[in-house]
């Protein structure tokens, strides 16, 4: 099995680090000083395409690196099975079936700090395209990687984008929401410590335990990285453009910039996505 990954940030590596040592890889990126030409002589039977998608200043999705890959695929008639782990919006992954039929789009659920270790103990791998495209991306998942998943789940690729976006915008909301709840909390003259108040709403499971520290894993108040804010934002646009404003998203994500203001700086990885809080 042949497989290139193309773009090899977090996410590309992950997938690189996840696969069996009977997997020859080919690693695309322009810190690797290569290029999508020398897939031509490999002969890849999959590509993974994992390059950023990151944000205008707009809101909108920058799908200008994601854009050139597939055109560039096509340009040099590299003959394999394209998958896109880029997040990306269902308006734009229409664009993209056009040109490539059988595409398929299998997104990620990754934190940056732990991306291999949720690579493999991912509870949910989503496949979305036709299905005898994602019947053969399911069976290299269980054949070549050390995912430990069996729980595959198959849809289209416009829902598999919004399942993609309606994780990552909702957990985001939970944070805005424990992070309001906290100062609550904090003026009801409670003598409960934050962390017992936490465990104790945890262990309701429609509830669960995640996205319910104050301050987050970064030592920060709000929600902040690389994804919740430039996804929270290109939903919110898209959901303007389709004339179905996303009220409860934009009110959250306004809250959550007011919190985010008063921290001068951005990360590396905040500033390589264009994110802003104003």
């Amino acid at each position: 099995m042949r497989v290139g990954i193309i773009g090899y940030g977090f996410v590309g590596k992950a997938l690189a680090n996840g696969l069996k040592n009977n997997v020859n890889v080919l690693k695309i990126d322009p810190l690797l000083n290569n290029d999508i030409e020398d897939l031509i002589e490999f002969k890849p039977d999959i590509c993974f395409i994992c390059v950023p998608t990151p944000m205008n200043e707009d809101g909108s999705q920058d799908i200008s690196i994601l854009d050139h890959v597939i055109k560039k695929l096509i340009s040099e008639s590299i003959r394999s099975q394209v998958v896109i782990k880029s997040t990306i919006l269902p308006n734009h992954i229409s664009k993209f079936e056009k040109l490539i039929p059988n595409l398929v789009l299998n997104p990620e659920f990754l934190r940056e700090r732990c991306a291999d270790e949720d690579f493999i103990n991912s509870n949910l791998i989503i496949f979305g395209g036709n299905k005898k495209s994602t019947q053969m991306i399911s069976e290299f998942y269980m054949k070549y990687t050390n995912c430990i998943s069996k729980q595959h789940k198959f849809t289209d690729l416009k829902s598999a984008s919004l399942i993609k976006y309606s994780i990552n915008t909702f957990l985001s909301m939970k944070v805005v929401f424990f992070n309001q709840l906290q100062e609550i909390l904090s003026k009801s003259g409670s003598s409960i410590q934050w962390q017992d108040f936490i465990d104790i709403i945890a262990c309701d499971k429609r509830v669960g335990p995640s996205h319910m520290q104050v301050p987050g894993i970064d030592g920060k108040f709000g929600f902040g990285g690389a994804c919740f804010p430039k996804d929270c934002n290109a939903l919110i646009k898209y959901s303007d453009d389709i004339g179905k404003p996303f009220d409860l998203l934009k009110k959250s994500t306004d809250i959550n910039n007011k919190i985010r203001k008063k921290y001068k700086t951005l990360s590396k990885r905040e500033k390589e996505q264009n994110i802003n809080f104003n």
